[in-house]
């Protein structure tokens, strides 16, 4: 699990007093498991918030607001194909390296960029996918 809790650098993210957290837990999209979101997504971030009161006693009793994102949502929210928010599966056979390259090894002009290239999913890898694509791009359209 992935968690993020941006009040620690930027407090006006949450009321005073308060502070706002993220939990990314890496779930099977909707093509690779038969999963009723609907009916577990409840029970599976209470499973998740339990799992962090191990380091963060207590978490549940101060809890105010929340809500969850489940693949269901990124694929009729976000028109995520198959709900998935990371391209590819998340494993190591596919991750950064083992990703898509960002240009074709075989069709001229053909470059790929975003969460399902190199160097990865996330704001950080999607941005540097960016880089690495803009700089194939411009190198190649740079008379040698």
């Amino acid at each position: 699990m992935y968690l993020h809790v941006p009040t620690v650098t930027d407090p006006q993210l949450a009321p005073e007093g308060c502070s706002a957290g993220y939990v990314l837990a890496p779930v099977p999209h909707l093509g690779r498991a038969d999963v009723d979101w609907d009916s577990i997504a409840e029970d599976y971030a209470d499973k998740i918030i339990k799992a962090l009161e191990v380091e963060l006693p207590d978490l549940s009793k101060h809890i105010v607001t929340r809500r969850h994102f489940t693949p269901t949502m990124f694929e009729s929210e976000l028109v995520a194909y198959k709900g998935s928010a990371f391209s590819v599966a998340p494993k190591l056979t596919q991750s950064a390296y083992f990703r898509p390259h960002n240009k074709d090894k075989k069709i001229p002009g053909l470059y790929f960029v975003g969460a399902g290239t190199h160097p990865g999913a996330g704001l950080p890898g999607v941005i540097n996918s960016a880089k690495a694509t803009v700089r194939l791009v411009m190198s190649d359209l740079t008379p040698r």
